[in-house]
C-alpha cells in the first residue's frame, strides 16, 4: 500500500510540476530545469558504463557460453549449493 500512495504521490507531482511548467516565462529558472535534466541524464548514463577491460572480460565469457552453453549451472543448484554452505 506505501508503495502504491508513493506512485500515486509521485503522479500527481509530475502532474503539478507540468502544469507549472506551462506558465514558466523565466528564462533563469528554464536553464536551471534544464540543468538538472541534463545532469540526471548524464548521471544515469554514467552509472551504468563500464570499462573496456570488463567489456572484453563479458565478451570473452558470452563467447564461452555460446560455445559451450552446458558448460554452466543452474541457479537452483547454485543457491543450494550457497543454502549448505552459508546458511543463506
Amino acid at each position: 500500500m506505501n508503495v502504491k500512495m508513493n506512485v500515486m504521490d509521485l503522479q500527481t507531482d509530475i502532474k503539478w510540476i507540468l502544469n507549472e511548467l506551462k506558465d514558466v516565462k523565466d528564462p533563469t529558472l528554464i536553464e536551471a530545469f534544464k540543468n538538472m535534466l541534463k545532469y540526471r541524464r548524464e548521471a544515469i548514463k554514467s552509472a551504468y558504463q563500464i570499462s573496456d577491460d570488463h567489456k572484453e572480460i563479458l565478451d570473452q565469457r558470452l563467447a564461452d557460453h555460446k560455445a559451450n552453453p552446458k558448460s554452466g549451472r543452474s541457479w537452483n543448484d547454485i543457491k543450494s549449493d550457497l543454502q549448505a554452505k552459508h546458511g543463506i
